[in-house]
Order: C-alpha cells, then sequence, then structure tokens
C-alpha cells in the first residue's frame, strides 16, 4: 500500500502534479505491455502483437504530426495574407495623403503667387 501514500505526495499541494501524470502514464504503460507478455499467447503471436500495435501508434504520429504540420502551414498562409492585405491598405492611405499634401501644397502656392502678384500690382499702380 506504498502506492498510495506516493500518489498521495506527488499529488500534494506543494509537490509538482506532472510527476503523478508521468508516473501514472508509466505505470499504465508498463501493466499493458506486462498483459500482453503474460497473455496465454505464444512468443510469435505476442511479439506480432506488440509490432502490430507499434506500427499502428508510429502511422497515427504520423497522421498527427502531419495534421499538425498542415494547420501550421494553413496559419502561415492566413497570416501572410492578411500581412499582405493590411500593408496594401497602408500603401494605399500613403498614397492618398501624399496626393492631398500635394494638392495641399500646390494651392498654398498659387495662393501665395496670386497675393504677390496682386501686392506687385497694388505697388506698380500707386
Amino acid at each position: 500500500m506504498k502506492y498510495k501514500k506516493l500518489l498521495s505526495n506527488c499529488t500534494s499541494s506543494g509537490s509538482d502534479s506532472s510527476k503523478a501524470i508521468v508516473a501514472l502514464l508509466a505505470g499504465l504503460a508498463v501493466g499493458a505491455v506486462l498483459g500482453v507478455l503474460f497473455a496465454p499467447s505464444s512468443g510469435e503471436e505476442t511479439r506480432g502483437l506488440i509490432a502490430d500495435k507499434a506500427d499502428d501508434l508510429k502511422e497515427d504520429l504520423k497522421d498527427k504530426y502531419q495534421a499538425v504540420k498542415d494547420r501550421v502551414a494553413s496559419g502561415k498562409n492566413d497570416l501572410v495574407d492578411l500581412k499582405d492585405s493590411v500593408v496594401d491598405k497602408v500603401k494605399s492611405k500613403a498614397q492618398g495623403l501624399s496626393d492631398e499634401f500635394k494638392a495641399y501644397k500646390e494651392d498654398s502656392l498659387n495662393a501665395v503667387k496670386d497675393a504677390s502678384d496682386d501686392a506687385n500690382d497694388a505697388v506698380q499702380n500707386a
């Protein structure tokens, strides 16, 4: 019954609960392997069963890895598209501001030129 004390120590508030989870998973794995090894099957059948399960696990892991890889690639493409959209909007707004500034500058220069011409005409007529 020492395992109960060990589990209670691992799950106490002052201890890291990940130790208990790792211990539990390790115990389950060892129990499963021992259960298969002591099953009333021949060694060859048992080894074949273990190999088949290992292959299934490997394939599942490959599939999950590929799914995660695809999700990351999709997320990357979405971020690239978002970046391109934001850059296009910023460029468009900057171009609009530049055009407005050029028009304002031209209007201001024309107004100063007109005022200068009016003042010059007034001086010459006086």
